[in-house]
Parts: structure tokens; C-alpha cells; sequence
């Protein structure tokens, strides 16, 4: 497809931050070394995303409790 002018490209990223920011929250999470390719391996393994994975788990954790 065509390249988008450079002011239409700035516009669609200011746009799409926008819409982030009114519908997401973001967590940041510290692990140990080698952890972080441990839940990547985990979720391409599920064909997730890593957030939609450590989402799922935590679903099914909290459906424990």
C-alpha cells in the first residue's frame, strides 16, 4: 500500500496514544532474568500475545480463589 504523508502517520500515532490511554491501563512487572523468554516461549506456544497470556493466567488464578 501507499505510504501515508509523514503529518497523516503523526496523526494516526497521536490518535491511537489517545485511544490507549482512555481504554488501558499499563502494568510494568519486574522478573528475574530468563523469565521474561520463559512466559514468551509459554505464550507463543498458546498463540498468544504475552499480555493476553499473563491475562489468562491471572483469570485463571483469581477463578480459584
Amino acid at each position: 500500500h501507499d505510504a501515508l504523508p509523514i503529518y497523516m502517520e503523526e496523526s494516526r500515532k497521536r490518535a491511537n496514544m489517545k485511544w490507549l490511554k482512555e481504554n488501558y491501563e499499563s502494568i510494568t512487572i519486574r522478573v528475574p532474568k530468563g523469565t521474561r523468554e520463559q512466559i514468551k516461549k509459554w505464550a507463543d506456544s498458546t498463540g498468544l500475545s504475552m499480555a493476553s497470556y499473563i491475562q489468562e493466567a491471572c483469570k485463571e488464578k483469581a477463578e480459584k480463589i
